[in-house]
C-alpha cells in the first residue's frame, strides 16, 4: 500500500501541474533525516515568503520550497545530475540502481522527501499536534514507532507501543498516569485492539509497513499518519485509511538545512525551524482539534520520532545545482 499511496501522491501532484517549472536546488543527506529542496514558479509559495523575497532562489528562479524525510540506515545514493521526475519515481522504487536494499531504502526516502517537496503549494496545514490533542475520554493509544517526546504530552492513558526493535518500557520516560508497553509488528493487531487512537510513524513511506499498520487498526480507532515524512498531500492517505494526517512544513530552510546535515532529528529539527501541522477528513473521535494548541508552542513541530538504527556511519552529503 505504500506504493500504491506514493503512486496516487505522484498522479495527485501531476495533475495539479505540482512538476511544471520545477527542478532540483539541492539535496541535503543527514545521519539522521533528509531535506529535498526545489526550486520553482509557484506563486502561492511565493506568497508564503517575506515580502522582501526571502525564500527565493538565489539566481531568481523562483521560490524553494523544501521537504524533509527520515532516513533508513544504508549508504548515500548517487545524487548526480537527478531530475524531479527521477527523484519523484525513487519514492516507488524506480529508478535508483546500485548498493543493494539499504541504499534502495535511502533513495526511497530521497523521494519522499521530493513528494513533500511538490506537495508544499498544495496542502493548507492547520498548525498544531494531534498527540497533544486527545480527548479526555482517550483509555487507550496505540503508536507504530516510539514517539518518546510525545509521551509527556500524554495524562492517564495506556500507550502500546509497536516497534521494530526491542524497547525496554521501563527505559520510556513518561508522566504520572502514563503506561508503556511494547510489541512487535508482528503484533500490531493485538497491540491496537480496543485503542482509541492509532498513531502511525509517516516514515512508513520510506521503510515500509504502511500497508500493515492500516489494516491492523481497529474500524473505531481514529487513525493519524504523523511526522514530517507524511507531509504530503493527504488524500491518498486518507483514502488508504487515515482520519488525519500530521506533517511538516519547513520554515526556516538555511536553518533547517544545517540541523539536517549536523546529524539532527526529532526536538532538533523542530528546533531549528519546522512547524507542526494537521489536515483532518472529518471530524475525528479521540482527538479534539479545537483544543490546546501544542505545549511546545505554536506552529512547533518534530520530525519522525521512530526509533532508528544510528549505525549508517555516514557524514551528510550535499549535492546543490551548480
Amino acid at each position: 500500500m505504500s506504493d500504491a499511496v506514493l503512486r496516487a501522491v505522484r498522479d495527485g501532484l501531476r495533475e495539479r501541474d505540482a512538476f511544471a517549472g520545477v527542478s532540483v536546488e539541492r539535496i541535503t543527506l543527514g545521519d539522521a533525516a533528509v531535506l529535498v529542496e526545489l526550486s520553482g514558479p509557484d506563486e502561492r509559495t511565493a506568497d508564503r515568503t517575506d515580502g522582501d523575497g526571502e525564500g527565493a532562489d538565489a539566481d531568481g528562479s523562483g521560490p524553494v520550497r523544501a521537504g524533509l524525510a527520515h532516513r533508513p540506515p544504508g549508504p548515500d545514493p548517487d545524487l548526480d545530475g537527478v531530475d524531479v521526475e527521477a527523484l519523484a519515481a525513487w519514492a516507488l522504487g524506480e529508478g535508483a540502481a546500485g548498493g543493494g536494499d539499504d541504499a534502495a531504502a535511502v533513495a526511497r526516502a530521497v523521494g519522499v522527501a521530493t513528494l513533500n517537496a511538490l506537495s508544499v503549494p498544495h496542502v493548507d496545514w492547520r498548525a498544531g499536534d494531534p498527540m497533544a490533542l486527545l480527548s479526555p475520554d482517550v483509555e487507550r493509544v496505540a503508536t507504530v514507532g516510539l514517539f518518546r517526546p510525545a509521551f509527556r504530552k500524554f495524562d492517564d492513558v495506556e500507550v502500546r507501543v509497536v516497534e521494530r526493535d526491542p524497547v525496554d518500557p521501563a527505559a520510556v520516560s513518561t508522566p504520572p498516569g502514563v503506561t508503556v508497553s511494547t510489541f512487535g509488528p508482528d503484533e500490531a493487531a493485538t497491540a491496537m485492539a480496543d485503542t482509541d487512537v492509532v498513531f502511525v510513524t509517516g516514515s512508513t513511506l520510506a521503510y515500509g509497513g504502511l500497508d500493515d499498520s492500516l489494516a491492523a487498526a481497529p474500524p473505531a480507532a481514529t487513525v493519524v499518519v504523523i511526522g514530517a515524512s507524511a507531509s504530503t498531500v493527504p488524500g491518498p492517505l486518507f483514502e488508504a485509511g487515515a482520519d488525519v494526517v500530521a506533517g511538516a512544513a519547513v520554515d526556516d530552510v538555511d536553518a533547517v538545512r544545517a540541523a539536517v546535515r549536523d546529524g539532527a532529528c526529532g526536538t532538533d529539527l523542530h528546533d531549528a525551524g519546522v512547524m507542526k501541522g494537521y489536515v483532518a477528513a472529518a471530524a475525528p473521535t479521540g482527538i479534539d482539534l479545537d483544543g490546546e494548541r501544542d505545549t511546545d508552542g505554536p506552529g512547533s513541530t518534530r520530525a519522525d520520532s521512530a526509533t532508528r538504527d544510528d549505525s549508517t556511519g555516514s557524514d551528510a552529503t550535499e549535492t546543490s545545482k551548480p
